[in-house]
């Protein structure tokens, strides 16, 4: 059969979906890649901003490109991709199969209310385009069964599984006389990078690294700059070291507003590394509630941080390695393409 594998991005498509593209292949069929960046064979650029205008002229390039492929089947990533090649969908004169894997809803408990009407009502609007949904945590998969999101079945799966390293390496603590914090990630307000950089005004004992890059960089190493805490708080920009500044670090940390199952969270957890958490969907599925606080509640997050029982960890990320979660995701895809059920329905 002709698939299409969609993401917003290559990155996404790199880091998550090989393995898969490399099965489907593997069961014999024809299997192409739609997103933005060097490697696609149809490369989109799809602009971040949800709605953008720019975004709906480019579902009519998809719709051109859905028309004359032809696919058998489509299995969209990520959020963005996945609305707007569903809108393009609904123009294409033969439909193939669809199955949304849901990487996190951009919406649901820790967002505004009229931010979850919209994307929820977005959702709705799309069902008929949707064949069959994979979600990765008990908020979203109760989003999607008790609003009917697709036609067919919602799947619960354990994500798309992490290839767990073993790192021996780790980066040297900047100040060992004090309690070390990491966070890997975009910087983003989403990613909410923003909210530990303004706790540590009351963390005098800690240091905070940010790993990663992004939009929101400026203006954290504004504030940075303004508080003078620049010998406590670190950014350190993209880097293939992410593994070993969390092997190195004394405590990992999260101020997500919204995930859907975070690797970052996993890869600590392999590393047994106490953490301290936002209270939003994906963290609760991974974590125990002394793990986690109140999102944007700088009092419980110091409370939690200071709170000597996060130091007993206890973690089982079998389930949650690529091999294990491989197997069940493709049992699901795979039986689908033969018109067969799978048996992981939750």
């Amino acid at each position: 059969m002709k698939i299409l594998i969609v993401a917003s991005n290559m990155v996404h498509i790199n880091n998550f979906h090989r393995p898969y593209i490399e099965g489907f292949k593997a069961e014999g069929h024809n299997v192409l890649v739609m997103a933005s960046g060097e490697g696609a064979d149809f490369n989109i650029d799809f602009k971040k901003r949800s709605l953008s205008l720019k975004n709906l002229k480019l579902s009519y390039k998809i719709r051109e490109i859905l028309n004359k492929e032809n696919f058998d089947a489509v299995y969209l990533h990520t959020s963005l991709a996945a609305f707007w090649v569903r809108m393009a969908l609904r123009g294409v004169k033969k439909r193939p199969y669809v199955i949304n894997t849901v990487h996190g809803y951009l919406f649901g408990g820790s967002c505004g209310f009229f931010h979850n009407k919209i994307y929820l009502a977005c959702e709705k609007m799309l069902k008929n385009q949707t064949d069959d949904i994979v979600v990765m945590n008990e908020e979203d998969y109760k989003i999607a069964s008790e609003n009917k999101l697709c036609k067919g079945n919602v799947y619960f799966s354990c994500g798309m599984g992490v290839s767990f390293r073993e790192c021996d390496t780790k980066i040297e603590k900047a100040d060992k006389d004090k309690i070390s914090l990491a966070f890997v990630g975009e910087i983003s307000k989403r990613k909410n990078q923003m909210f530990l950089v303004k706790a540590m005004k009351h963390l005098p004992d800690y240091t905070l690294t940010l790993v990663g890059d992004g939009d929101g960089r400026e203006k954290i190493e504004s504030y940075i700059k303004k508080e003078g805490i620049q010998d406590r708080v670190f950014i350190t920009g993209f880097t293939k070291k992410a593994y070993e500044y969390i092997l190195g670090c004394d405590i990992y940390v999260s101020a997500s507003k919204i995930e859907g199952l975070p690797f970052n969270i996993m890869e600590a957890m392999h590393l047994k590394k106490p953490i301290v958490a936002s209270n939003i969907k994906g963290h609760s599925d991974l974590l125990s509630k002394s793990s986690l606080y109140t999102l944007n509640n700088v009092k419980e997050y110091i409370g939690v941080l200071t709170n000597t029982d996060i130091c007993r960890v206890d973690y089982g990320t079998d389930k949650y390695s690529l091999e294990s979660a491989y197997s069940e995701n493709m049992e699901i895809y795979l039986s689908r393409l033969s018109k067969n059920q799978p048996s992981v329905v939750k």
